[in-house]
Order: structure tokens, then sequence, then C-alpha cells
């Protein structure tokens, strides 16, 4: 009788924990795998922390509404926002396998999970990116002397991957003004999506190039013939008219890829005038939200100028005081874009120069088709170009690898008596130095803030001639909306622009005594005389 009983005890106390039993299942595998309390919700990489009302650019976030997957992405249809990979795809962010789920940004172990960008401990909480002592604190990228500091990159806007679009949700993907829309505008995911599709590859060294393509210039006869027969392919040509010589687009052997088919054209040619066809980058890095103040008023230089960049927006009343000359490299026509227009203005002022009319030549090599937007083929052309135009100073701001062919035509247009001035790169101060910035006889300059603190991501080396005020400088987008920009992009017009006002036409005697005067007038920065980090000194754009 006894054992009936405690038998019966124990199948009433089995009932009574099973329903415990269950539940202390269930909510663990419905809050874990699809927005519950710990992962993709309120605190984690979702809609709710990016749109944060302490976030000045809530759109620019993984999983928000004005993210990746956005309709202002990277060169329209077949961009980030895509069906192969965009933020709402299968595999990536926000997709079954993405931040959402149980391995990934949102799951257990994942950017939404307890140590995740939600957690604790993650990118919201006391430690991580908007903590004391990540991203958002004091000594990081939103901190007093950072990239998110009061006077750098960007201000409050920029984040760790340095993202340029500050308006990625914007409905006119043809030309937002929150966007760079340079091959350098995307993020390291995106361009390695874009690049598998669009046949881009990197060399050795890191560099992007049109796979299987290679310049070259000054080929004999012999050269050529001999190429040719080892299964070599002339795509085109140009004759140049103030570089001298003929530049030819090749395409290399099918059974020879990257560095092969470099070695095989290399011993075929002169090695000096021959390399991949490489793509050029901007050498800028972000604009803040467009400002309420005008830009400061700066006279034009009055001077004939020559600039390499985007297509330069024609039609806004900050450009009526001068006069713009453009011509198209990689499309059929300019394509006015932020960054040209940007570094256009920077140049040209605000007002007419009292020393007479000032014209502005617009090489536009960017747009046209992404596979060879900002290529050495397309910076060759340009040179040749604005040299024929007699400008004394052309502008760069790009920055890229050391390209035989480039350099040479580099080294022809200076010995004409053009000078170049380029931007000193944003790759961080122990970046190897990028060209042509660090090309012999070029003017390289780097950035500095309002406080003349040296821009934190400026390369630095025996290249870097001049600073100038590069951090959140007031320049115009394509739209004419103001905006802070930044970058060493930002710093060289302002040099660029002070040479050329005291030069009428190529003269390389007078060019180095216009050098010379601006070295004298630099204010000396960092260690005492000439240093690695600042050149000769900062030089004022403000007259």
């Amino acid at each position: 009788m006894q054992a009936r009983i405690i038998i019966a005890y124990l199948l009433m106390l089995a009932m009574t924990l099973a329903p415990a039993s269950v539940l202390l299942h269930a909510p663990l595998s419905a809050q874990d795998a699809d927005g519950g309390d710990d992962d993709d919700g309120d605190d984690d990489d979702g809609e709710e922390d990016i749109d944060d009302p302490d976030d000045e650019d809530p759109g620019d976030d993984v999983g928000g509404d004005d993210d990746v997957g956005g309709n202002d992405d990277v060169d329209g249809g077949d961009d980030v926002g895509g069906d192969d990979f965009d933020a709402g795809s299968d595999d990536d962010v926000g997709g079954d396998d993405d931040a959402g789920s149980d391995d990934d940004a949102g799951g257990d172990d994942d950017a939404g999970g307890d140590d995740d960008a939600g957690g604790d401990d993650d990118a919201g909480g006391d430690d991580d990116a908007g903590g004391d002592d990540d991203a958002g604190g004091d000594d990081d990228a939103g901190g007093d002397d950072d990239a998110g500091g009061d006077d750098d990159a960007g201000n409050d806007d920029i984040n760790e991957e340095r993202d340029d679009s500050d308006d990625a949700g914007d409905d006119d993907p043809v030309d937002d003004p929150g966007n760079w829309e340079l091959v350098g505008g995307e993020s390291e995911t995106a361009r390695a999506e874009l690049d598998a599709r669009d046949r881009i590859e990197r060399d050795d060294d890191g560099f992007r190039y049109r796979r299987g393509e290679f310049i070259a210039l000054d080929l004999s006869r012999e050269d050529l013939e001999e190429l040719t027969s080892n299964g070599f392919e002339v795509i085109a040509s140009e004759q140049l008219a103030t570089v001298d010589g003929t530049l030819l687009l090749l395409r290399g052997p099918r059974q020879l890829r990257g560095e092969a088919a470099l070695d095989s054209l290399e011993a075929m040619a002169d090695p000096d005038s021959v390399g991949y066809n490489h793509l050029f980058d901007s050498s800028s890095v972000q604009t803040k939200r467009t400002r309420a103040s005008a830009p400061p008023e700066r006279q034009a230089c009055g001077c004939n100028i020559g600039l390499i960049d985007t297509g330069v927006a024609t039609n806004l009343a900050y450009f009526k005081h001068v006069t713009l000359v453009q011509r198209a490299f990689n499309a059929k026509t300019p394509l006015p874009k932020l960054h040209g227009t940007a570094v256009a203005h920077l140049m040209a002022g605000t007002k007419r120069s009292r020393a007479g009319a000032t014209r502005i030549f617009v090489a536009d090599i960017f747009g046209g088709p992404r596979e060879t937007s900002g290529s050495s083929f397309a910076l060759i052309k340009a040179l040749d170009w604005l040299a024929a135009q007699n400008v004394p100073v052309i502008n760069i701001s790009l920055s890229g690898p050391r390209n035989p062919a480039v350099a040479k035509a580099i080294a022809r247009v200076s010995a004409k008596g053009h000078t170049i001035v380029a931007a000193a790169g944003n790759d961080g101060p122990a970046a190897p130095p990028v060209f042509p910035g660090a090309y012999q006889g070029v003017i390289g300059v780097t950035a500095v803030d309002g406080a003349n603190r040296i821009y934190r991501y400026a390369n630095r080396g025996t290249y870097v001639d001049f600073s100038a005020r590069g951090v959140a400088v007031p320049a115009i987008d394509a739209k004419g909306a103001v905006r802070d920009a930044t970058g060493t992009s930002f710093a060289a017009p302002i040099i660029a622009a002070r040479l050329a006002r005291e030069l009428r036409a190529p003269d390389s005697a007078a060019a180095q005594k216009a050098i010379r005067t601006l070295e004298a007038e630099a204010r000396d920065l960092g260690p005492p005389g000439r240093d690695t980090i600042y050149g000769a000194g900062l030089i004022s754009g403000d007259n």
C-alpha cells in the first residue's frame, strides 16, 4: 500500500514538473533566433540601435532602414543593394545566414548576442564602440582628438571604417550628395563583391587593377610585334599630343594571369614603360551633413588651373565667377559628382579675383563604367589633355600605386614646365607612400584640422611638401549644398591654387621660384624645420 502511494505521488509530481521543463527550453530558441531580448532586437545591430537619437547619421548602419541595401548604393543596379549581395539577401547582413541568424551578427555569438554589438561588452555596451573607451568614447573615433573629434574626419559621423556615405538611403542614386560615388566610397565587403563582378584584381602590393589589362608607353614596332606574337592584344591606342609618344592599352595572353603576364610583358619591353592598368581612388574620407553656414569668403586664383578628378557640377551659383571647361576620359561626357565638385569649389574660391578671370579645366576620369573608373589609361590621357591646355598647375586629389607608365607621363609633363600637386593620401601614418603624390617633382600635400593638428589618417613621408586645412573643410557637393569635407583631397587644391596664382604659363624656373616663396611663407608645425609630417609647414587658403 505504501509503495502504491509513493508511485502515485511520483506520477503527480512528474505531471506537475513537465510544463516547467518545456518552458525552460522553448523561450531560449524563440528569443535567440528571431529578434529576442538579446539578439536582433532593441539593443543590437538592428533598427532600434541604428536609429538612436544620439546617432548623427542613423541611416548608415547595417540593418537600418537606409543601410547597405538602400536605394543609393554604388553604381546603381548591380551594386551593394543588388540582387546578388545586398543587405537583405540570404547570405548577407539581415538574411537567413546574416545578422539575425544563430551564428551571425544577431545570433548567440554574434553582434546581437550577449557579447555582441548590442550586449554589455559590444558596440553599444560600456566597453564597446559606444562606450567610454571605444569608437564613440573619449579616446576613440568619436573622441576629441581622433577621426570623429571636433576638428577631424567628418566630425561625429565618421566610424572606424571611415564610411564615406552619409546619405545612403536618399532617393537619388545618380547624384546623392552624401556619397563620394567614387570606387573608394564602398565598404571593403561591398568592394570585394563588386570587384569580383567587374573583373578587378589586386597586385602583389594590394593595389587594384583591371584583370588582364596593361598599359605601355613608347613601344617600338619590334616590341609590339613580339608582344602580339606571344598572345598580347592591343585594346586601344592613343597618340599623345603633349606627353609625346603612343599610349597603348593591352590585354594579356589567356594562359597568363597577374604577375606572370606582367613579367612576360616586362621581358619583351622596357620595364619602365609598362605596368598594370591600375585603378586610382580619391584621397578623401568623408563629408558631414549639410551645414547651415556658407563657405568663408575667398578670392579665386585669377588663373588657369587643371584638375583630374570626377566631373564637376556646372550649374551652381558658387561657380558663376569662374569658367569650367570639362572633358571625360572614361565616359562619353563628364559626370558631375561630389568629389570633383568639392575640390573645384576649393580651387575657385567664392568671389572673382581682382587679378583676372579664373578658368578650371576638369578632366573626369571616373564617370562611365565602374570597371575602368579611375584607370591609369584614363589618367595618362587626362594629363596629356591638360598639358595641351597650357595650364601651369594640375591638381590630382587621387592616390594609388607607383605605375611605371604613369610615372613616365608625369615626368614628361613636369619637364615641360607644368607643376603637379597631389594629395599625400589617407592610409595612415605607418602606410607606405602613395602616388602620384610621392613621385619626384610632384608637390605632396597633407591635411590638418582647425587647430593645426595633423589629420590622423594622413600618410607621412619625405614626399610631403606642404600642409593645408583638410579636416572639416566647408565645401559644396554636386547639388550645391555646403558640407564639411575631410581628407588630403581637400588640402591639395589650396596649395595648387596658391601656386597657380603666381604662374601665367608652364615654366619650370618660375614654378621653382613660386615654390620657394611658398616655403618661406609656410608656418612651421611639429618638429623645427621641414619634417615628414607637415612638410615645410602650413599654408593658409584664406587669401
